[in-house]
C-alpha cells in the first residue's frame, strides 16, 4: 500500500485563476440583479395608475385629484356647475325630490314635504321630532344631499322655522347644518364642520373628525319665525381645519333637527322647518 502523499502548496499560476473566476462570477451576479431591479421598475410603471390633477381654485396651481372614498353609502350627483346653487330642488317646490334621509341609519328618521310653513313658494321641509317613552335615546331627523361638484362650495345658506320646542328631559335637542368633506386627513376617515343653530351652548359631541360652529348658542330657539343663517364654508374650513377640501371632493350637506341622551322614559316634541336652501358658489362669502 502506498503511503498517500501531503498535498504541496498551490502554484501562483492556480491561486490566480480561482480569483478571476470569483470575480468575474461577482461581476455577472451584479450585471443579472441590476437588470431584474431596472425591468421590475419598468414594469412597476407600466401597471401603477395614472394619477390625474386638475387646477384648484382657479389659480392655476395643480393638485392631485381626491381619493376614492371609504363610505360605501355615498353616492354623490356630479355638479358640472361652476357658479351658483348645487342642490337640487331647493325650495321644495317638486316635494322631495333630489333630497333623501339616511335610511342605512338606526339612529335616522324621515322628512316630509309640508304646506303649513313656508318661507317662499308653497312648500318647504317639515322635521316633526318626536321621541316616545321607552324610545332610542337618540334620534335624527334631516334632509341630505349627496354632490360632487367641479369647485368646492363657499357658501351654505337658508331659512329655518321653529315651530314648537319641547325638548322634555332630553339632556341634548338642537337644530344644526352638517357638511361632510370625503377627503381624507392622516388616519381620519373625513373633514366635517357642524354648524349648530339652535338648540345647545356647547358641543353636543366630541369628534376627531369633525369642528364645531355656533351660529346662535341658546338652549330655546325663537319661535314661529323665519330665521336666516349663511355660513361661510372655505373660510371655516381653512379657520378650523387649516385647509379647503380640493376642488372635486365629493361631500354630504345635512339638514337636521335631533334629540340625544333621552332618559327611558323621557318624550321629545319639536317641529323645524327648512326652505330656500342654498349650497354652492357665492360671488362674495357671508
Amino acid at each position: 500500500m502506498r503511503p498517500s502523499r501531503a498535498p504541496g502548496p498551490r502554484s501562483p499560476f492556480s491561486r490566480a485563476v480561482i480569483g478571476q473566476t470569483i470575480g468575474l462570477l461577482v461581476v455577472v451576479g451584479a450585471g443579472l440583479f441590476y437588470a431584474g431591479y431596472r425591468w421590475g421598475l419598468s414594469r412597476g410603471a407600466r401597471q401603477a395608475p395614472a394619477v390625474t390633477e386638475r387646477a384648484h381654485g382657479g389659480s392655476g396651481t395643480k393638485r392631485d385629484a381626491p381619493a376614492p372614498t371609504g363610505d360605501p353609502h355615498l353616492d354623490p350627483r356630479v355638479v358640472t356647475d361652476t357658479t351658483g346653487n348645487f342642490l337640487e330642488n331647493p325650495g321644495f317646490e317638486d316635494g322631495s325630490a333630489g333630497w333623501k334621509w339616511l335610511d342605512w341609519s338606526n339612529d335616522w328618521a324621515p322628512f316630509d314635504i309640508g304646506e303649513g310653513r313656508v318661507a317662499s313658494g308653497t312648500k318647504a321641509a317639515h322635521l316633526a321630532v318626536r321621541g316616545e317613552p321607552g324610545g332610542p335615546p337618540t334620534r335624527v331627523f334631516g334632509l341630505v344631499q349627496e354632490l360632487a361638484p367641479t369647485a368646492f362650495p363657499t357658501r351654505i345658506s337658508g331659512r329655518y322655522y321653529v315651530e314648537r320646542w319641547a325638548p322634555g328631559t332630553a339632556k341634548k335637542a338642537y337644530t344644526q347644518v352638517v357638511i361632510i368633506a370625503m377627503q381624507p386627513r392622516g388616519d381620519l376617515p373625513s373633514m366635517q364642520l357642524r354648524y349648530v343653530l339652535e338648540g345647545v351652548t356647547e358641543q353636543p359631541y366630541n369628534m376627531s373628525n369633525a369642528r364645531y360652529v355656533f351660529v346662535h348658542r341658546r338652549t330655546q330657539p325663537e319661535l314661529e319665525r323665519w330665521i336666516d343663517f349663511a355660513l361661510d364654508v372655505q373660510g371655516d374650513y381653512r379657520r378650523l381645519w387649516g385647509e379647503v377640501p380640493r376642488d372635486g371632493t365629493p361631500f354630504r350637506v345635512l339638514f337636521e333637527a335631533r334629540y340625544d341622551d333621552k332618559p327611558l322614559d323621557g318624550a321629545v316634541t319639536n317641529d323645524v322647518w327648512y326652505d330656500d336652501l342654498f349650497v354652492g358658489l357665492a360671488r362674495t362669502s357671508p
